[in-house]
């Protein structure tokens, strides 16, 4: 298993915080990152930083995989070019699945690296948050994620149409 460089608990209560964050918890992952958010505006998922991160993770892994979750596509389709970029150049590595009415009522948007560090905010709406590796917490949000998954649907609602 991957070992991630973040302390026990680093927390953050700042929207600024969050991207530099998500960057770092990107970058530490060597085989397997979930994503879950409303819809990853506030992760900065079309910058640079993300896009450099991720090409490392899909070009330095042989079985990294991203699986995302989000409520609405429209900022994956409209604003994050660089993403797109790279679901074009890994579409085996990537799947993203929308999530099911049902889902509605969970409202904490989460990053997992690897089954050992977590990246959550308590809140879709809210900046507070942290970074943890607190086994029990990282392994309840591992469970989190597989039953949000298994109630959402694949989507293909953020990919580019070529005309």
């Amino acid at each position: 298993m991957a070992t991630c460089s973040f302390p026990e608990a680093q927390t953050f209560d700042a929207y600024a915080a969050y991207p530099a964050a998500v960057v770092q918890l990107l970058a530490s992952a060597q085989h397997e990152l979930l994503l879950c958010e409303r819809n990853f505006s506030h992760c900065d998922l079309g910058s640079k930083a993300v896009f450099d991160a991720l090409w490392a993770f899909f070009t330095s892994h042989a079985a990294a995989h991203l699986r995302l979750i989000t409520f609405d596509t429209q900022y994956l389709s409209q604003r994050c070019p660089k993403f797109l970029q790279l679901t074009e150049k890994f579409p085996s590595k990537i799947e993203l699945r929308l999530a099911h009415e049902s889902c509605s009522s969970w409202q904490k948007g989460f990053i997992l690296a690897d089954k050992t560090c977590l990246l959550h905010r308590y809140h879709f709406d809210w900046a507070r948050g942290e970074i943890t590796t607190e086994p029990h917490i990282v392994a309840m949000m591992q469970q989190q994620f597989n039953a949000l998954w298994e109630q959402s649907s694949p989507s293909n609602e953020w990919q580019r149409i070529y005309l």
